[in-house]
């Protein structure tokens, strides 16, 4: 990915920028602007500071004091009147353009997430050399309408020539790659915030699967949420060609959905188009619009048609999805409740059946104590998903990560995964989860291009990033991991798990003062992630009394603690060295299938020549 370009000021505009303050004139005589003063005041204050050279000072603060006269007390963070008069804005100047202006050479738009407009030209065509007009005689030709829209256009076009490349950049190329930015929440009720990104994600699942596009993660995507960022500079971010943007309002006593598609090289609108519809319709709007939006982005494209739920059932699957990346039990817990209650209300859904099987599927692989407990209700969603949809690629992932890591079927596990990527080829998870299968087979060079093609859809995301370190980790490139986990840490300050990787990283390099400096900076605030990794320090650096006691700790956890896992647990007796307790834990982690990495971990090294191990990859079906 690029690196972010340096932001550039714009070109500061000659004379001839007073003929868009004249085209900028004509545009407020419109009904549409004079019937809404404030919008009109708006679109000038916007235009003219543009003009100026200080488009890069707008804050929606300002607008506020110098537009609205707002008191100084006024806060954008909570007040939302700023963006809600915007969205008007963009509505009114769309529906000029459809009418009134439908006949003007130069189109006014603003990107949904900027306050920069984009001045556009129409079908300016070729023409003879002429005089510029002065700004009194071209007034008078567009308010009279007296000349041609072609002489005008020859007019506008010269004055355009001074704002270069800010204003209007060249049409370029296919669009290789999309971001869905969040869409807003309009409808004046923060409670359902729920649903605007509902309909993100839902449109970031229809557009993944066109294959010849490279769709942004959500995670990487809800980083730009209510931040107003331009999609130029997005673009630059995410190197993308095309920005998807949105919003759902309340109107008229129903929804409309709004979808905009911008160039991000330009900020140039490809589509705007609204859906208007009753308020149980959600689904049935959101389903109108993929269509219009994957045939923007890739003419071309087949997005598969889908079933429109019944409208309770849409909306529980909407609440169980703002659950999902949680990563807590409460939050399973949650998200499990409300999958179930959409499949109650419309028990033909297939997407609910699929994300039910995805959620259990990654719980029993992830935190579960005991994961052969999840199998069940893993392999019934999935199968009813396919049942319904035999092309439903969420449920061969789901059954796919579960035969694999829970049940050891890797090769069987591995090609329903091959089958969910080919059928859905833009979403992370399922790269992510294929390496991860990869990886405990010990095929590490194909393990990490899996893992670095998640971590491309999702720059922005640290955890992505975490586990392509962790299968470097796992193949014994040490430097290369702390290579990677340095560059998660420089990109995500905050995400403090990074550390407790980095830390084992410099463990394993035998630098035990910076794996120790790692692990207390993750001690305060998450010290479940560094116990069992301080105690294996301790073990191999001679302090073994002290790694003893905390592993005794660890084994015998009071009655409002979790219960110990078992493959860490041997990892632990294995450092110090108590081969017998180890391979005792090894078989419960095996009997628990929890074993998913006994091939390549470090930590077990030390058991390698003992016969017992290949017995035991054997049993875990890695014996080759």
């Amino acid at each position: 990915m690029e690196h972010p370009r340096k932001e550039q000021d714009p070109p500061a505009l000659d004379a001839r920028g007073a003929e868009i303050h004249v085209y900028l004139d004509h545009v407020l005589q419109a009904p549409a602007f004079a019937a809404a003063p404030r919008r009109g005041r708006l679109l000038r204050y916007l235009l003219e500071q543009t003009l100026a050279g200080d488009g890069d000072k707008i804050t929606e603060y300002g607008i506020g004091l110098d537009v609205f006269e707002k008191p100084s007390s006024f806060d954008p963070r909570i007040e939302s009147s700023i963006r809600a008069e915007m969205s008007r804005l963009r509505r009114t100047l769309a529906d000029y353009y459809a009418g009134a202006g439908s006949a003007d050479p130069w189109r006014i738009e603003f990107p949904n997430r900027g306050y920069l407009p984009v001045i556009a030209p129409l079908a300016v065509q070729e023409a003879p050399a002429v005089s510029l007009a002065t700004p009194e005689s071209l007034s008078s030709q567009v308010r009279a309408g007296r000349r041609s829209r072609f002489w005008f256009a020859a007019a506008c076009a010269a004055a355009l020539c001074a704002v270069a490349l800010w204003f209007i950049q060249p049409w370029s190329g296919p669009i290789r790659a999309v971001v869905v930015l969040p869409f807003e929440n309009l409808t004046g009720d923060p409670q359902k915030e729920y649903l605007a990104d509902g309909v993100t994600e839902q449109l970031t699942d229809a557009l993944a699967h066109i294959p010849s596009l490279r769709v942004v993660a959500r995670t990487s995507a809800f980083q730009y949420k209510a931040k107003g960022i331009d999609v130029r500079k997005i673009g630059r971010q995410l190197d993308v060609d095309a920005v998807v943007e949105g919003s759902v309002q309340a109107i008229n006593g129903g929804l409309r959905v709004t979808v905009q598609v911008d160039r991000s090289s330009n900020g140039y609108h490809i589509l705007s188009q609204s859906f208007d519809g009753g308020l149980q319709e959600l689904a049935r709007l959101e389903d109108l619009l993929v269509a219009p939006v994957a045939g923007a982005l890739s003419p071309s494209a087949a997005v598969p048609k889908r079933h429109i739920p019944n409208p309770q059932a849409y909306d529980a699957f909407l609440k169980s999805r703002s659950y999902r990346g949680q990563g807590t039990i409460n939050a399973f817990q949650d998200g499990i409740r409300y999958l179930n209650l959409a499949i109650e209300k419309d028990p033909n859904y297939t997407d609910a059946y699929a994300a039910l099987a995805g959620v259990y599927a990654s719980g029993a692989a992830n935190f579960a104590t005991t994961p052969l407990e999840f199998v069940p209700h893993a392999k019934a969603a999935a199968a009813k998903a396919l049942e319904l949809d035999p092309q439903c690629a969420g449920a061969f992932a789901a059954e796919g990560y579960l035969d694999a890591m829970i049940l050891l079927d890797w090769k069987g596990g591995e090609s329903k995964l091959r089958t969910a990527i080919r059928l859905m080829p833009n979403d992370w998870v399922y790269y992510n989860w294929l390496g991860n299968v990869l990886l405990a087979q010990g095929r590490f060079s194909e393990a990490l291009a899996e893992l670095r093609t998640a971590d491309q859809s999702d720059p922005l995301a640290g955890g992505p990033g975490v586990t392509v370190g962790n299968a470097l980790y796992m193949a014994r490139r040490y430097d290369d991991a702390l290579r990677q986990f340095l560059k998660v840490q420089t990109l995500h300050p905050d995400l403090i798990a990074v550390h407790a990787f980095t830390g084992t990283a410099w463990e394993a390099k035998g630098d035990f003062a910076e794996a120790v400096s790692e692990y207390n900076l993750v001690l305060p605030k998450a010290p479940y992630l560094v116990r069992e990794r301080i105690v294996h320090l301790l073990a191999i650096t001679g302090k073994r009394e002290e790694a003893r006691r905390m592993l005794q700790e660890l084994e015998h956890p009071k009655p409002d603690q979790q219960a110990p896992d078992a493959f860490s647990m041997a990892i632990l007796h294995t450092a110090l060295g108590e081969r017998d307790e180890a391979f005792d834990w090894l078989n419960r982690a095996l009997d628990q299938r929890k074993v998913a990495f006994i091939k390549v971990h470090p930590m077990l090294d030390p058991l390698r020549n003992d016969p017992r191990f290949p017995v035991l990859l054997a049993k875990a079906g890695l014996a080759n």
